[in-house]
């Protein structure tokens, strides 16, 4: 085995401690969904809010983070009744004079599960977006439709996949 070769298993394994400790998921947890059928990156919301929240809480693991993006009137109150943890929820705003893709791939890095409700982003955006949450074992919510990317979420925990 090549020297380089041993410090970049000795760097994934130091990684996956870090990611541990502060309670992000492991690689191990993305393949388990995978091999399990059950793992779709990219689901099309509800648009009626409470069963956005719902979804939401529904697909986020526990101790988990959900990272809001453009998605308005969510009545906060109502959410934490229903179990979501409001210290564990980032909400960003879309403004003109940022890029929001990369707000989004960001968002992706430190949440769980990102909804979005961005219409400005481009078809190329999307594909980006859906590969990076697939990489990270991520799950986007968007509340429009990504042609040929998402799937609908009332079908999500059902996925069976197909080779």
């Amino acid at each position: 085995m090549s020297n380089a070769h041993v410090r970049l298993l000795k760097a994934r394994e130091a990684l996956s401690r870090a990611e541990n400790s502060v309670g992000m998921r492991g690689r191990l947890d993305v393949e388990e969904k995978r091999s399990a059928g059950v793992f779709a990156p990219v689901l099309l919301g509800p648009q009626e809010r409470g069963q956005l929240i719902r979804l939401l809480i529904d697909v986020c693991p526990s101790e988990g983070w959900v990272g809001l993006y453009g998605v308005r009137h969510i009545g906060w109150e109502w959410a934490q009744r229903q179990g979501m943890d409001l210290e564990r929820v980032l909400v960003l705003n879309p403004d003109e004079d940022t890029n929001m893709g990369q707000l989004c791939a960001l968002l992706l890095e430190g949440c769980d599960v990102v909804c979005l409700d961005l219409p400005q982003l481009s078809r190329t955006e999307q594909r980006t977006l859906a590969a990076r949450a697939r990489s990270l074992g991520r799950t986007l919510v968007t509340l429009r439709p990504w042609p040929g990317l998402s799937r609908d979420a009332s079908g999500a925990g059902s996925m069976r996949l197909v080779v």
